[in-house]
């Protein structure tokens, strides 16, 4: 009887993660999604082929272009990446050409994202194809040598893969120019666990003191105020919706600030809780699907707005 329970309840996850939500529908562009592979390298390919990374046009050699170059062709680079839906971004890119997504497309009519957005698309994808998956945000071992320690600001996509019963970590955004300039060795389509850590994950690691508060985050933002801020980033990616990077609400507002209450420390490690034993305690969907909806302090805003991040060196 238990296992029957335990399959109901992993069967009742899989369906929520292959409706599409708000954000990652295609909505009035689905038709775009048809032909698409059939396969998660195909599917990495069609993504990677739609968007470019803001930080990695900063070197025009990586991909021959830059922010100033494409503002020189009349685009708003920043305006680009805080496009927050699949829906905008599909939109952007026919109007910037008119054609098969699966069609080779000059880097310079891709749409400037970050690895949320790789993530989301991806996801997008794989939902339309009735494959249940989500975004992970959290941090990854693979943009810098492992002897330095670092945990680098990501997002990434989980799938389940069927077949062997299991949530699947892909990084869409890991094309040929990124693997030649950081060395990779990995599998970017199956990520092994070590290599990529969710928010819960994450939260443990810098706990147990296997990182150092400066070696995790993004920019300025480090340490336990960065991991806290990502613990609520990724519950709302399990409960699809689809975050910028910069988003926040609620307890996001007194996090980095001296107002963070015991009552607020212990909700968060809560949510650590919920957020790494997903993978493989399918019990936990439930409780962090309704820790999201009803907490005061976790649940969106009836009229949330994500702000507009300026990045200077996209300006």
């Amino acid at each position: 009887m238990a296992i029957t329970g335990q399959m109901k309840r992993q069967g009742r996850e899989l369906d929520f993660y292959r409706q599409q939500s708000e954000i990652s529908s295609p909505g009035k562009y689905e038709s775009l999604f048809r032909g698409l592979p059939g396969n998660i390298g195909g599917l990495c390919g069609v993504v990677q082929n739609l968007l470019v990374h803001g930080f990695w046009i900063l070197d025009e050699q990586n991909y021959g272009i830059t922010a100033e170059s494409l503002k020189r062709r009349g685009r708003i680079p920043n305006k680009e990446i805080n496009l927050r839906s699949v829906e905008e971004k599909l939109g952007l890119l026919i109007e910037l050409e008119d054609q098969s997504l699966t069609k080779a497309r000059d880097v310079g009519r891709r749409v400037v994202g970050n690895c949320r957005d790789y993530a989301v698309l991806l996801v997008s994808m794989l939902r339309h194809q009735g494959i249940p998956a989500r975004v992970r945000s959290g941090v990854a071992r693979y943009f810098y040598p492992e002897e330095e320690g670092v945990l680098e600001d990501h997002f990434i996509c989980e799938y389940w893969n069927e077949a062997e019963a299991r949530w699947q970590r892909v990084d869409a955004q890991i094309d040929e120019v990124q693997r030649k300039a950081l060395r990779l060795t990995i599998d970017a389509t199956d990520l092994l666990p070590s290599q990529f850590l969710n928010a819960g994950e994450s939260f443990y690691e810098l706990k147990s003191g296997n990182v150092k508060p400066e070696k995790i985050g993004i920019f300025e933002f480090r340490g336990w105020p960065y991991t806290y801020y990502k613990l609520v980033s990724d519950l709302a990616c399990v409960n699809r919706k689809e975050v910028l990077a910069w988003e926040g609400w609620g307890i996001c507002e007194r996090i980095g600030s001296d107002r963070l209450s015991e009552a607020d420390v212990a909700l968060l490690e809560e949510i650590a809780k919920l957020l790494a034993a997903l993978a493989t305690h399918p019990d936990r969907f439930r409780e962090a699907t309704e820790l999201f909806k009803e907490h005061h302090d976790l649940k969106m805003p009836r009229d949330y707005e994500p702000r507009y991040h300026e990045f200077p060196f996209l300006t």
